[in-house]
């Protein structure tokens, strides 16, 4: 099926660029954004999923704002031309590539509107690749470009409205790709389904961002990861890309999460990252807030991604964090934004997302679910 994009030079295979290279059922292509005040007054995320063997297009947007965390989302039939990035009252503009994108929300029968700009303050970085197979077959193949930058605009919720300030909201893009587990299950359990430790971070400093992501096996060790040090650059109109900023690629080498009694929430962590040159980054992490990826449909167990709902449907959730049962498994995944400690002696702020289920046995954790127990 030809379509607008095919009018560019960009096609991988013989075959028009609706169409995927692959008939994994699991493919998928995805925006999604987050964006924080960093003494954790404001989070919000935006998300918008392609799930073309699937025929599912799906999206959210939720806001953490004292203590409530408001989530609207959204499913459809998947459009034939992927240049066509709305969904009900969501819109996503790509106004530069590699540099600025907007976020329309209007939603004004559920209280849900929004109008932000994000302005990047580093280039594009690319992440490792990320590949684990279950056997025979390839669970996850996924490439990521993480982009560091600040918001700016206004966010409508239930009648209230937050101006967002560029000088002190900060966040990240997100642009993915490739297998992973979504929709409806079929066949075989994948091992995602049984086990799952992961940290991804984000820490915002004068100078340049520290980036870094891990997967660790049940037994603690990392498995696959990847960090950098993303130099900031000024403000511009052409695209930008971190290869060509001076970025240093790193690598994760230790961490210590430390949890809440009775729970699987973080309240206290370490990470550390090492460049080629021996040159550590000893990060310590407290969080102030934690909004539940479930918001935008992570986990969610009615809202999960890529799940076809027979046409477009909406609906929303409004949780009091307080009242939450933390013991729940779609509630294991979290992102919270932390003060951080970068090396014992600078401060700054930032985005701790961490996701353990199942078994881990640093944490003391043997079951799929079971909760921390100090020893």
């Amino acid at each position: 099926m030809i379509t607008t994009l095919d009018d560019y030079p960009i096609h991988q295979t013989s075959l028009p660029v609706a169409v995927p290279a692959t008939s994994d059922r699991n493919f998928y292509d995805r925006f999604w954004f987050n964006g924080f005040v960093g003494d954790g007054s404001l989070y919000f995320s935006v998300a918008m999923g392609f799930y073309p063997n699937r025929g599912v297009h799906d999206g959210g947007f939720s806001v953490l704002v004292d203590g409530v965390q408001y989530s609207l989302h959204l499913s459809g039939e998947l459009p034939i031309d992927r240049a066509h990035t709305a969904l009900g009252p969501l819109r996503i503009e790509t106004v530069v590539p590699m540099r600025r994108h907007r976020v329309v929300v209007d939603d004004a029968a559920r209280g849900f509107r929004a109008d932000l700009s994000f302005e990047a303050a580093t280039g594009a970085h690319e992440e490792a690749r990320q590949t684990f197979t279950d056997g025979l077959h390839v669970s996850m193949d996924v490439t990521r470009v993480s982009q560091f930058g600040t918001w700016s605009g206004f966010i409508e919720i239930k009648g209230r409205r937050i101006d967002v300030d560029p000088r002190v909201t900060n966040g990240t893009r997100d642009r993915s790709w490739g297998v992973r587990p979504c929709g409806e299950p079929g066949g075989k359990r994948s091992r995602w389904a049984t086990q799952l430790y992961f940290g991804w971070t984000q820490t915002f400093w004068r100078d340049f961002v520290l980036h870094g992501v891990f997967f660790c096996n049940a037994d603690g060790a990392i498995d696959q990861g990847s960090a950098a040090v993303v130099p900031r650059v000024a403000r511009g109109d052409t695209p930008v890309f971190a290869r060509d900023t001076g970025e240093i690629v790193a690598r994760p080498v230790a961490y210590q999460f430390d949890y809440r009694p009775g729970t699987r929430r973080i309240r206290r962590a370490t990470t550390r990252f090492e460049q080629p040159d021996g040159r550590a980054f000893e990060l310590e992490f407290e969080p102030l807030v934690s909004f539940q990826m479930a918001g935008l449909g992570y986990g969610h167990p009615d809202w999960g991604h890529g799940c076809w709902k027979g046409g477009y449907v909406s609906g929303e959730d409004v949780w009091t964090l307080e009242e939450l049962d933390l013991t729940q498994v779609h509630l294991f995944h979290v992102q919270q934004v932390c003060k951080v400690t970068l090396n014992g002696e600078q401060t700054s702020c930032g985005i701790l997302e961490h996701a353990c289920i199942g078994p881990h046995a640093p944490s003391g954790f043997e079951e799929f679910a079971d909760v921390y127990r100090p020893r």
